[in-house]
């Protein structure tokens, strides 16, 4: 069969091109050095193999307790735990064939679930459970993780938690928890069961010392539902002697509607004071929306009366977080920021995500200076637009992408776009350095179409940054305002920078508080290949209700939030996810997504046909029998380019090809499938011939053997085998 291609499996993990771990590339302007830092990839979280949707594909064991609930017609007293090979069940757990025994309260079904082991608990799509938690106990291992999941068809099954957690257990390893729906029913004003605004957090997970088995481990959450709770919590502060979070994975959920009055209310609050960089917290095409606040601040002064909207309340606030990725995510309507960020943190990936209304797009600093605070961050290919229109904090602002006391990073391919308020408050991206800033390079960003009263783009504090690069960027402004602001010092600005705004010309820069013309620019910064004017965008009123119409769902932008809203497994419409949105706003601004140059897989093929026979994993064994007597292996990328194959063992090749599907030997010929064992090493480059910037080799050795008997490797793709 043909595996599909990692554009038509975009949603899906391992083909997400971010940046390969233990790569660095380097950036010389003159002598200055800005660097992109290693970095974890979404690899790194051992996730699922996915279908060609990109959702998680999830099996029981032979030994596997399958649990079912139904809290209509199931049974506490007749229920029993079923096995995979039961008649009744059939080939797929999730649509028995036969009327399976259900208990009806989830105590009941809990008490059946075993300790380590990958048990099931089966809820009935459709129904409903009122005053019930859900709780699981330890899966085995990752690829045998503890399941809670639907059964049936219908819509998610909900758990109407009232003032009690969503989730019950305070630690959770090898678990997956799909297609559930959890609400805080009698807390939530905009549905039929409020009581009163008491509550708690959806869940809180916090790590233990390393002697105790007890750890958030190893958590997949996907295509869930969490609604009107207080807050969600992971705490894996390794600083008091505690493990760290490790892979922590929320993808294609919704979190929505959390409010507090009487604390501060996040969408997902994050504490990881001491972790080292490693695989933390995934979350991936997730929608956060609304949280922090029930209603708009009556009097911009931060009370928390009736949930009104603070400015200590946000989508995410995450702080001294490691091994962070953030892809793919929808953070809409936050009671202020969209993503928080503070204290001490390193390695954390944020991509392609979208951000609308609010008040701040995303702030990367924040609450107190500090030296070199934050390290090794990659922020790429992300819009933001239409910060601070409807004002939840009553505050008049509207703040891009802030950027504070960094040490190495990597801001680029953004879009920050539409200010059209009459909020002066107002700028694209700010960086400032009172703590000192080094290694950075700013670079193919566009802020356009933002209302100022001030500089669109502001680079402060020169004097504490060094090696900061401000390379290709694009800053348009309709007011008429200096459309940058730079306080000189150690920014280096090179590339073709784009300047324009309604200013008149001896005022389109501020320099160290003093207006300048081009001329002046130059002289002040040394940006020899500055321009002013000459944009020219392809449709740059392309805007989020735009995008509705376009779509037929409504035309406005809470239409287009509410069909986000009815996403799930059963009807997902990628046309509806912040990858496709943000390659439509950014084409109208002339962008192409600034992908970093990584091999995603190998996939084994044959030759004579070009028919995918088996992704091609480290150390898989092929028996020789049932493979053609010409096989070959295609690399797949997202980078337009060539790549160099070397291969070593019965067949050595040493070729490029420059164009896709790369192969690593001549097509249709391919080379013989000789018994032995190979190491084949691929490196991708950004133009023809093995030349330009060279991306992370990608090597697998693998082996072809005499045999008939011999099985593929544990822990193969499930679904893309073709032999």
């Amino acid at each position: 069969m043909q595996l599909p291609s990692p554009v038509t499996r975009s949603r899906r993990g391992r083909a997400i091109a971010l940046i390969a771990a233990c790569f660095l590339v380097v950036f010389h302007v003159g002598s200055v050095r800005a660097q992109i830092p290693d970095l974890l990839t979404i690899e790194d979280f051992n996730l699922p193999a996915q279908d060609a949707q990109g959702w998680s594909l999830l099996a029981p064991s032979p030994d596997s307790r399958l649990i079912y609930v139904d809290s209509v017609s199931g049974n506490d007293a007749t229920g029993q735990a079923h096995a995979w090979a039961d008649a009744e069940i059939g080939p797929d757990p999730r649509q028995p064939t036969g009327n399976v025994r259900a208990y009806r309260t989830l105590a009941a079904a809990h008490a059946r679930l075993r300790q380590d082991q990958p048990d099931w608990l089966l809820l009935r799509a459709g129904r409903s459970w009122t005053g019930e938690s859900l709780s699981l106990k330890r899966g085995r291992s990752p690829a045998e993780r503890q399941v809670a999941t639907s059964y049936g068809q219908g819509a998610r099954p909900e758990l109407r938690t009232g003032v009690n957690r969503a989730l019950s257990d305070a630690q959770m390893s090898n678990v997956a928890i799909v297609g559930l729906r959890f609400w805080a029913h009698t807390r939530d004003t905009d549905g039929p069961h409020f009581v009163s605004y008491a509550g708690i957090s959806g869940f809180n997970l916090y790590t233990r010392q390393a002697s105790d088995v007890r750890q958030v481990r190893d958590i997949l959450i996907e295509d869930c539902l969490f609604r009107a709770y207080a807050n969600n919590v992971l705490t894996g502060s390794s600083d008091n002697g505690a493990l760290p979070i490790t892979r922590f994975v929320m993808r294609r959920s919704i979190i929505s509607g959390n409010f507090s009055t009487e604390a501060h209310a996040q969408g997902l609050y994050h504490v990881g004071g001491g972790q080292p960089v490693q695989p933390s917290v995934l979350l991936q095409e997730n929608l956060f929306d609304h949280n922090g606040w029930r209603i708009q601040s009556r009097n911009g002064d931060n009370s928390k009366e009736d949930g009104q909207a603070t400015f200590f309340n946000h989508n995410t606030y995450f702080t001294a977080a490691n091994g962070v990725i953030f892809s793919g995510n929808l953070f809409l309507r936050s009671s202020s920021i969209g993503n928080k960020w503070t204290s001490n943190s390193r390695g954390v990936v944020v991509e392609d995500n979208l951000y609308a209304e609010g008040e701040v797009g995303m702030s990367i600093g924040g609450n107190h200076a500090g030296s070199f605070r934050f390290q090794d961050y990659v922020l790429r290919n992300n819009v933001v637009t239409d910060i601070g229109r409807t004002r939840p904090t009553n505050r008049s602002l509207s703040w891009g992408i802030e950027l504070s006391d960094w040490d190495s990073g990597l801001i680029t391919g953004n879009l920050i776009a539409h200010q059209r308020t009459g909020i002066t408050n107002t700028w694209g991206l700010q960086m400032i350095a009172q703590g000192g800033g080094r290694d950075v390079l700013i670079s193919r960003n566009v802020a356009a179409n933002l209302s100022t009263g001030g500089a669109a783009v502001r680079l402060l504090d020169g004097g504490n940054v060094s090696g900061v690069v401000f390379l290709d960027n694009t800053v348009q402004s309709p007011s008429a305002q200096p459309s940058i602001q730079v306080r000189t010092g150690g920014y280096v600005f090179t590339g073709s920078n784009r300047y324009q705004s309604t200013a008149p010309a001896n005022r389109q820069f501020r320099v160290n508080d003093i207006d300048r013309d081009l001329a002046g620019w130059i002289a002040a910064t040394g940006d020899t290949g500055a321009q002013v004017g000459g944009m020219n965008f392809p449709d740059p009123q392309r805007t989020l209700e735009r995008y509705a119409i376009e779509l037929g769902v409504g035309n406005s932008f809470e239409a287009l939030v509410a069909a986000m809203h009815a996403q799930s497994r059963s009807n997902w419409n990628p046309v509806l996810t912040a990858s496709a949105i943000n390659a439509w706003m950014r084409a109208g601004f002339g962008m192409q997504a600034e992908s970093p140059l990584v091999i995603t897989r190998f996939v084994l093929t044959d030759a004579a046909n070009s028919v995918d026979i088996a992704v091609l994993v480290e150390g898989l064994r092929v028996p020789r029998t049932s493979l053609p007597a010409s096989i070959n292996i295609r690399a797949e990328t997202q980078t337009e380019g060539s790549v160099r194959f070397q291969m070593t063992g019965p067949v050595t090749l040493d070729r490029f090809e420059n164009d896709a599907p790369y192969t690593a030997a001549v097509e249709p010929e391919g080379f013989a499938s000789l018994p032995g064992s190979y190491i084949l090493t691929a490196t991708p480059y950004a133009q023809d011939g093995a030349s330009g910037q060279a991306g992370p080799p990608l090597s697998r050795s693998f082996e072809i053997v005499d045999l008939s008997d011999v099985m593929f490797r544990s822990g193969f793709e499930v679904g893309e085998i073709g032999l």
